[in-house]
């Protein structure tokens, strides 16, 4: 389907060979306004961010819902996995995947917008 797109204004050049000169134009712009819609749909398209796999995983936010000796139990993306993190953690607590190792997550707290926001100007005025 899509080599036909790609094709179709060279083919549309033979509308000048059948029709009227006016005519022909005015089909073969529309031909190449439609074509280049298509076209940046299927670039926007093909340049997404991924959104699944691993790397949909990195990013994604989730809620602690068991803590363990080592590991904790976590819900992100409407599954439960173990998660490991390096700092303490409670139940209900929002916590940040960032990264994926074999089947268990690593994770951190993840910060309020407000504390975010303020750490970023305060390091903007240092």
């Amino acid at each position: 389907m899509c080599h036909i797109l790609f094709v179709l204004p060279f083919v549309s050049l033979l509308l000048f060979l059948f029709l009227p000169l006016e005519q022909a134009i005015l089909l073969y712009f529309l031909i190449l306004l439609i074509c280049a819609l298509l076209y940046r749909l299927i670039w926007e398209d093909m340049h997404r961010p991924v959104t699944t796999g691993v790397e949909g995983m990195i990013g994604a936010v989730g809620q602690v819902i068991q803590n363990g000796k080592r590991t904790h139990k976590v819900f992100v993306k409407g599954e439960i996995w173990d998660a490991i993190c390096d700092e303490a953690l409670s139940v209900g607590e929002s916590v940040e995947v960032i990264r994926l190792k074999r089947m268990e997550l690593a994770v951190r707290k993840r910060l309020r917008r407000q504390n975010q926001a303020t750490s970023g100007r305060e390091g903007a005025r240092r």
